[in-house]
């Protein structure tokens, strides 16, 4: 079994990096559980000390779900997970064919490979480029489920702080603000060792500054969050997640294009916007497939 990423490492919008000797998590902030196998993951990764309790709820709000973080960051949620499995990283797959019998892949790189199973987990306007490019054909009622499958942007700020902010313990909030929708301070996180903020702009704001000049557009967002910080911003910079969450979900977790040779997509627009619908998507996908194989 071979897995294929075209990002640096794994993770995907479990995403944390280094910047100016400064640790962020810049995608997704925590993860919550609401299902029995997600739950025992999470436990899972408790036990190992990947992960965790950060913070209950929001506050002034009334539910009280419990929120993870990944220690020493969210990435290590996904390096946990990869064990023995041959990864390639850096390399990204550009269109699939069916040829003899089997799946064509055609990397970016120019590269060839061959295999009996696909599962394709990009989100999902990218997955049917993939599919669209190498001219495999999708019936009117999986292309039409898979339009209806769009996702909101979100542009990212790390920004490095002069001093430690004023946001308090536990180091996250959710200002009440059309512009921001969030704020986490990665050093009162326990991320970061140096006074650090992450800045998630809102779907709208997002969507209309998408394409702006970096710096001009990260200015923005800090000018726009400076109240909530209380420190003055020594660098930053910015990451644009063109596909952050899905609007909608579809009703079944998985999708299967077709069999022998065998073509699936999964990924959180079938189970759910969050680290766990990824996870349950992903690993009934890959339960439905390893079924398949045993029995072919």
């Amino acid at each position: 079994m071979l897995v294929v990423d075209k990002g640096k490492s794994v993770g995907g919008r479990l995403a944390s990096r280094s910047f100016e000797s400064a640790i962020f998590d810049y995608g997704a902030q925590f993860m919550t559980a609401r299902e029995p196998t997600f739950l025992e993951q999470v436990n899972t990764w408790i036990a190992e000390g990947t992960a965790e309790l950060w913070f209950r709820g929001h506050p002034g709000r009334s539910e009280n779900h419990k929120r993870w973080r990944g220690i020493p960051n969210m990435r290590e949620l996904a390096n946990s997970l990869v064990g023995s499995l041959n990864i390639n990283t850096a390399r990204q797959v550009l269109k699939i064919a069916v040829q003899q019998d089997q799946w064509k892949v055609e990397f970016k790189d120019g590269s060839l490979m061959h295999a009996n199973n696909v599962l394709l987990t990009p989100p999902v306007p990218q997955s049917i480029e993939i599919i669209d490019r190498g001219d495999t054909k999708l019936s009117q009622n999986q292309r039409r489920r898979l339009q209806k499958l769009t996702y909101d942007p979100c542009i990212a700020v790390m920004a490095v702080l002069e001093e430690p902010s004023k946001i308090p313990s536990p180091g996250m909030l959710v200002p009440d603000h059309d512009d921001i929708d969030w704020i986490s301070d990665n050093m009162k996180k326990g991320v970061s060792k140096l006074p650090s903020v992450t800045i998630h702009a809102s779907s709208d704001f997002s969507e209309t500054h998408f394409n702006a000049d970096r710096n001009e557009v990260g200015t923005k967002i800090i000018n726009l969050s400076k109240s909530w910080l209380g420190a003055p911003v020594k660098h930053f910079a910015i990451h644009r997640w063109r596909y952050s969450k899905p609007r909608c979900v579809d009703a079944e977790r998985f999708m299967l294009i077709q069999h022998n040779p065998t073509l699936m997509i999964a990924g959180d627009a079938f189970a759910g916007p969050r680290v766990e619908g990824a996870f349950l998507s992903g690993s009934t996908a890959a339960e439905a497939l390893m079924a398949h194989i045993e029995n072919y």
